[in-house]
């Protein structure tokens, strides 16, 4: 026979009350126990005095003004650079130097260095040519002279002759008039006479040709003498020599290429005398004056040099509108041509917060230091730094000024 339905739903139902209902206690329990509820308490008493604080190194935060700065970059170049080119259009001889020689010019010590030699045949010809012609105008010159000496005598001989005609044609008319000489006696003297004149003049042409013969040869010889100079001249141009004392730093050139006017065969500079190159805004410039001190940073080798305003180029780049700045820098190992630095130009104040760099210790990332509280306990802080400043740097946020901070 079976069971009634809802007796047996009824009884379930009180089975797994129950069972919730000792989970529940259990819990309970356990929660009690946890708490303490279980063990016998003792009662609190007065708090434990804190250790005395030791004698500490500190310093206070203290309140300093700056300049503010601005950075503007700028390209390192020699100050002394050039580019050497041949003064003619010949074939490469000779190269006598490398790349990152040193060389010496006409501002230094001993003879300049020759770089390269050009080939000079052609123009050795052309002195030849000139020297030959030269000479051959101090020979005319001397015949000439001589034609001057003979054609004088000449003149000398004529004026005796042409003198003594003339007496004798003065007398032929007294004696003419007298009735003492004939028509034709009077004819024969004027003739004389004429000749004797005719020949004077004649020998006066001659000294004049033969001077002028002179002159033209000398003249010659001049122009001579004028195209020996220039021969000579032209031959020292195939000799290229250093303009002054600096390093090779590119050579474009080699032996049997052709050499042209104008055209750069050596880059040149002075490496001992560097200098930053900044394009300035026009705004900065009523900040700048020449031999002012300026910090220029060179980041490629993490250095930080004192430069001095060489030169402030008196005009202003429409395009940009900038100004070139020249800053002369001391000459340090790694200064190359090309370089990209920062010129740090001060342009007004601040003030700000600053500590001794030792004071700051690092958890991580994070910089903190350890500030005295009012019991003169040290207690960490996190702070916010700044920019340095030799061996302080400053904080931003985190201290008050005058608060102490313990030094590392």
């Amino acid at each position: 026979m079976s069971k009634p339905p809802g007796k047996y739903v009824n009884r379930t139902i009180l089975r797994e009350a129950g069972k919730g209902l000792g989970v529940l206690v259990l819990l309970i329990v356990m929660m009690m126990w946890l708490a303490g509820a279980f063990v016998q308490k003792v009662d609190s008493g007065p708090p434990a005095p804190k250790p005395q604080a030791g004698k500490l190194n500190t310093v206070k935060v203290e309140r300093r003004v700056y300049p503010l700065i601005i950075d503007q970059v700028g390209t390192l170049r020699a100050q002394n650079e050039a580019q050497v080119s041949s003064r003619i259009m010949a074939q490469v001889k000779e190269i006598l130097v490398r790349e990152g020689d040193s060389v010496v010019g006409s501002d230094g010590n001993g003879a300049p260095t020759i770089m390269a030699r050009l080939d000079d045949r052609d123009i050795q010809a052309k002195l030849r040519q000139a020297q030959s012609q030269s000479m051959a105008m101090d020979r005319a010159v001397e015949v000439a002279r001589a034609k001057v000496a003979a054609a004088r005598a000449q003149v000398e001989s004529t004026r005796a002759s042409k003198e003594k005609d003339l007496s004798d044609y003065r007398r032929y008319q007294d004696l003419r008039r007298n009735q003492a000489a004939t028509g034709q006696q009077l004819e024969h003297a004027r003739a004389q006479k004429d000749i004797a004149e005719a020949q004077a003049a004649a020998a006066l042409q001659e000294v004049q040709a033969a001077q002028g013969e002179i002159a033209r040869a000398q003249a010659q010889k001049e122009q001579a003498e004028a195209a020996i100079t220039e021969a000579r001249a032209m031959l020292s141009y195939a000799v290229i020599q250093a303009p002054f004392t600096g390093q090779l730093v590119r050579k474009i050139v080699n032996v049997g290429d052709m050499a042209s006017p104008g055209q750069p065969l050596f880059f040149l500079e002075t490496p001992s005398r560097p200098e930053l190159h900044a394009a300035l805004s026009e705004s900065l410039i009523k900040y700048m004056k020449t031999g002012q001190d300026l910090e220029v940073r060179i980041d490629a080798l993490n250095l930080t040099s004192e430069g001095k305003i060489r030169e402030i180029v008196p005009q202003s780049d429409p395009a940009t509108r900038t100004v070139l700045v020249k800053v002369s820098l001391p000459a340090e190992q790694g200064l190359v041509n090309g370089l990209f630095g920062r010129l740090r130009i001060p342009y007004s104040q601040y003030d700000a917060l600053v500590i001794p760099s030792k004071a700051v210790s690092e958890v991580g990332q994070l910089p903190l230091v350890e500030v005295i509280d009012m019991d003169g306990y040290p207690q960490r802080r996190f702070v916010t730094l700044g920019e340095r400043h030799g061996d302080l740097i400053e904080v931003l946020s985190g201290l008050g000024e005058n608060e102490e901070v313990v030094i590392q």
